[in-house]
């Protein structure tokens, strides 16, 4: 596609970050050329190449090259760290990790083995300083200027194209073997859903490590042949300001983000933009009208994951109907509610789980990274299990009811509790924990650590949180920690987890009434 781009459009606007704009035949360039590069280092096709980078217009080509040498891109949150990072790397089987200058420290901070793992790629946006790693250390800047020709192959819609990590419910984050198709399916999903033509442009702020920004906003301009501008991160009181001042007509929200919008000061300019039509996921039933009124914006709800891409979304030509996320996309896709324990297709107006198959081959995923078992278990009778509850109307709009396993989201993140839980165990003060998610003001979840401490410890949860810093991303440290006694378990010693969600944050520290503060590891200060 971008080669088809190139030779249509080769002068036409495709990619800007800050004061710097690329063309079609630009990126294409830059591409060839950094793939050039990769291959020196033995990149071919099949191998997995991780990539932990802020957003920049590096990161897009970097993860086109990949995909041009037929290789898989697996795209890292750059707030991972400890043995959260650990188990990408060693899932994923990467052998090359391409890396902002700033992650290095986080990357050799790793504690456990990384067997696979033989370089380390660094893009150094500040100097050429000589850095200490445990691996053959390559400069970006040298590979983007390799000249060569590259190896002759053949990439198909069925070969996998990434590895998406999402995180798990009851153990460790799972790689989501994405095919081409599936990529592709989303972008044309997004083009089709948005009605976007090569004269639309796109604002990103979302990160480009997750599958939105990705598939959702840049890979569709690319198909569309439109111009996308890309922003280093979302910015409630900025982002008004980035829609007027990159020209947007289309964009994405996702999480808490329209709800943090809607939170800031109300003004006569607020739909004084060029932004007329945006991914709202999900947009709150209580302000969905009215923000449309105020912004000027039509917004579109979708259903969907890094697994079943978009199954179910809105229509730009219906009135927003609160609540609903749409209807099921029926040119390419089955979707269900069943009985969660019998997968029995249960009657509309009755809350079930959301089961997903495609009509077009190709375009799910094709199972997880390393974990036969996990594939195994999501696909059992031929169906994709979401783990998410729901119903159907008697009009056929699906919504969203709630979460059945242990996922807790946080600000757009999804959560692993087993993987927190295995941190707080590891603090020699607590004997057990569990974590679970209870609601946050602003939407969304807050993490609530639930722990037993060693008899006669003058237990302190500042010392907790100290230690949680450091092993794992900001998102996923705990904001309440709660002191028990002992823990609700079932006769057979199943921790009785509704009990404690249940239990909301009454008697619970909050690190915030304290005053406590985390960091994503690039330094910025986050509640």
């Amino acid at each position: 596609m971008l080669r088809r781009r190139t030779e249509e459009n080769p002068h036409g606007q495709f990619l800007q970050f800050e004061d710097t704009t690329l063309s079609f035949a630009d990126v294409a360039y830059s591409v060839d050329r950094l793939a050039t590069g990769f291959a020196t280092l033995g990149v071919s096709k099949g191998d997995r190449v991780l990539i932990m980078m802020d957003n920049s217009l590096d990161l897009v080509v970097t993860w086109f090259a990949i995909n041009r040498l037929g290789a898989i891109e697996v795209p890292v949150n750059t707030a991972n760290r400890g043995r959260f990072l650990e188990h990408i790397i060693n899932n994923s089987a990467g052998r090359w990790i391409v890396a902002d200058e700033c992650y290095v420290d986080v990357i050799e901070e790793v504690a456990g083995p990384l067997p696979s793992l033989d370089y380390l790629v660094v893009r150094r946006p500040h100097g050429n300083a000589d850095l200490p790693a445990r691996w053959r250390v390559e400069d970006f800047a040298r590979l983007s200027k390799h000249e060569g020709i590259l190896p002759d192959l053949t990439v198909t819609y069925r070969d996998i194209g990434a590895i998406l990590y999402t995180s798990g419910t009851t153990g460790p984050a799972k790689g989501v073997l994405m095919p081409h198709a599936h990529m592709a399916m989303i972008a044309y999903q997004a083009v089709d859903m948005l009605r976007i033509k090569s004269t639309d442009v796109n604002m990103v702020c979302l990160p480009l490590f997750h599958a939105h920004a990705q598939f959702v906003q840049i890979q569709a301009a690319l198909y569309a042949g439109c111009k996308a501008v890309i922003y280093p991160r979302f910015s409630a009181t900025q982002w008004l300001n980035q829609i007027r001042h990159s020209g947007a007509t289309v964009s994405s929200l996702l999480g808490v983000m329209a709800q943090f919008l809607w939170a800031q000061p109300s003004s006569p300019h607020d739909s004084h933009h060029n932004c007329r039509r945006l991914i709202a996921q999900p947009l709150p039933s209580a302000i969905a009208q009215v923000f449309e009124r105020r912004f000027k914006v039509r917004c579109l709800e979708i259903y969907g994951m890094t697994e079943i891409a978009m199954p179910v979304s809105s229509s730009i030509d219906e009135d927003v109907r609160p609540g609903a996320a749409g209807k099921v996309r029926q040119d390419s896709y089955d979707v269900n509610i069943v009985h969660p324990e019998t997968d029995e297709e249960l009657p509309s107006g009755q809350e079930g789980e959301i089961v997903v198959r495609p009509k077009v081959p190709w375009t799910l995923m094709q199972g997880y990274s390393g974990m036969p078992e996990e594939t195994v278990r999501a696909w059992r009778n031929l169906w994709f299990h979401t783990g998410d509850s729901g119903r159907f109307d008697d009009d056929g709009y699906l919504y969203f009811v709630d979460r059945i396993k242990d996922r807790i989201r946080r600000r757009g993140e999804n959560i692993s509790s087993y993987e927190v839980e295995s941190v707080v165990n590891d603090f020699p003060d607590v004997t057990e924990c569990a974590v679970v998610a209870v609601p946050a003001e602003e939407g969304d979840d807050d993490i609530k650590a639930c722990v037993v401490t060693e008899p006669g410890v003058a237990f302190n949860p500042v010392t907790l949180l100290d230690h949680c810093r450091e092993k794992m991303p900001y998102f996923a440290i705990p904001r309440y920690v709660q002191v028990m006694d002992e823990l609700p378990k079932t006769p057979t010693g199943k921790i009785v987890k509704h009990e404690l969600r249940r239990g909301g944050t009454a008697g619970a520290w909050d690190r915030e009434s304290v005053g406590y503060v985390v960091k994503t590891n690039a330094g910025t200060v986050q509640q």
